[in-house]
């Protein structure tokens, strides 16, 4: 279900110039979600559907210019036989880079695509800390079990933050520091709370700058690796 295609973008395949894909539909319920039309079913249904075919032309358009591909959401996953199609399609016909933004809830899908040769780059979106999963709707353990696939396989790859005050503490960090410590890694997102998001009706707060540098020493310090924050 491909809902959403840029065809242009500098920010989303860290160093380089990318096309992005957007499929819709979510299995989290994420309250920080920006992303509503994607994830709303009654928002998702009035987007407009694209090809895999149309999406190839688009790339193929943009040869010599784009240097990469991100597959982002909603949570592509959900869709396998759909995102395989679509990614042979590129490989076959383009020499783009392939990231693939994920929550992590299957992963089956993620080693598989790698097996198949078909991602170049994982970006894991790491929500909160594992107990606190349910909150949003979703499972610990698969993620739990991606986050050993990225590692054991050696995919590159990265865990982004977003940080919302009120999922994304010390405490929480500190729960979240032996996982963060396998990453490649480790990318900490502003939160904006002046957008639209999933639950307008939580107050989920908003870190200041001071805090958020505060906060990657502390993750630094935690997990003795690399560590970006992006605002």
């Amino acid at each position: 279900m491909i809902k959403g295609f840029r065809g242009t973008s500098l920010v989303d395949y860290p160093g380089l110039i990318s096309a992005v894909v957007f499929f819709g539909g979510c299995n989290f319920r994420c309250p920080f979600c920006y992303n509503i039309d994607l994830v709303q079913a009654d928002r998702l249904k009035k987007l407009p559907d694209f090809s895999e075919e149309y999406v190839l032309k688009e790339l193929l358009k943009r040869q010599g210019f784009i240097q990469g591909l991100v597959i982002t959401g909603g949570e592509p996953t959900l869709y396998p036989r759909l995102l395989q199609h679509l990614l042979e399609m590129v490989r076959t016909e383009t020499q783009l880079k392939i990231k693939l933004d994920t929550n992590g809830s299957h992963p089956e899908v993620v080693a598989r695509l790698w097996d198949l040769g078909l991602v170049d780059y994982v970006a894991l979106d790491f929500k909160t800390s594992p107990e606190r999963y349910p909150e949003l709707g979703g499972r610990w353990e698969p993620v739990a079990q991606t986050i050993s696939i990225l590692v054991e396989k050696g995919i590159p790859h990265e865990m982004r933050l977003t940080m919302v005050p009120y999922f994304i503490g010390r405490k929480d960090l500190r729960a979240m520091a032996p996982w963060l410590k396998r990453a490649s890694r480790v990318v900490l997102q502003r939160f904006l709370d002046h957008v639209e998001r999933l639950r307008p009706d939580m107050e989920l707060g908003l870190y200041g700058p001071d805090e958020l540098k505060d906060l990657k020493s502390f993750v630094e310090q935690e997990t003795a690796g690399e560590v970006l924050l992006r605002v």
